[in-house]
């Protein structure tokens, strides 16, 4: 896709909306409300096997992960196509996105080293992960409420089901991720996304507020039912009318 970059990032920000990762007792159906960076709304299906995810990313991109096939599709409702393919072609397309990036990149960086430098011992120096005693519920269950900062570059809040639980499929698609981010900032503002998958419980709200040098915005979603009951093959299913297409 002219749409190998979007597919790319959004490969990023959906490994965050997977939420936190520990071995599955059953299938889950998540529907929820959507907030996407660019200010739409809708609500989506997620769905979550042993080994398969359906998932939303805040660009209104839909994923499906296969780790049986190790296969992803990306769905882009907006342009009504699709691409699937293998995780490795993944990881190697975000390969040559990331050098492409870095290419574009570097004039930036070298125009404004000494404030890069400022900027990243500023948001290292500001990291700071909280678990609150508080307690709300949402779609049903009791979640706690975790935030996250990165001074003024990144506020970050969920709220986890600690009874729900979804499988890991993240390890071949963190690589992916860390080969998709913009900027030196944007990579650490996403690594402590991802690492935030490591705390128990399925996210069933959340709230993120970005900024780096050269992007920012804020997505957010809200789960409003939970379903544990065996997922339909139509689930996995791609839109009959949507094109195939190939980066």
């Amino acid at each position: 896709m002219h749409s190998t970059r979007g597919f790319a990032l959004a490969v990023a920000a959906t490994i965050v909306a997977l939420g936190p990762i520990t071995p599955a007792a059953a299938d889950i159906t998540v529907v929820g409300k959507y907030t996407f960076v660019n200010g739409d709304t809708a609500s989506r299906t997620s769905y979550y096997s042993r080994k398969r995810a359906r998932t939303t990313a805040p660009n209104g991109m839909e994923f499906i992960y296969d780790t049986q096939l190790g296969r992803v599709t990306v769905i882009d409702h907006a342009r009504r196509r699709y691409y699937s393919g293998t995780i490795a072609e993944a990881d190697t397309l975000a390969e040559r996105i990331l050098l492409q990036r870095r290419q574009e990149l570097r004039p930036l960086i070298e125009a404004n080293r000494e404030r890069w430098v400022e900027m990243m011992s500023s948001f290292n120096d500001s990291i700071l992960v909280e678990r609150s005693e508080e307690t709300r519920t949402f779609a049903g269950y009791p979640c706690t409420r975790w935030t996250m900062r990165g001074g003024s570059y990144m506020t970050h809040e969920r709220w986890a089901a600690r009874g729900l639980s979804v499988p890991n499929f993240g390890p071949e698609m963190e690589r992916i991720v860390m080969a998709t981010v913009l900027d030196p900032l944007g990579t650490q503002l996403m690594k402590m996304l991802v690492q935030m998958r490591a705390q128990p419980g399925l996210v069933l709200k959340s709230s993120t507020q970005f900024r780096t040098l050269t992007q920012s915005g804020t997505f957010a979603w809200e789960a409003t039912r939970v379903e544990s009951k065996s997922i339909p093959e139509s689930a996995w299913m791609v839109p009959k009318d949507y094109a195939k297409v190939q980066p």
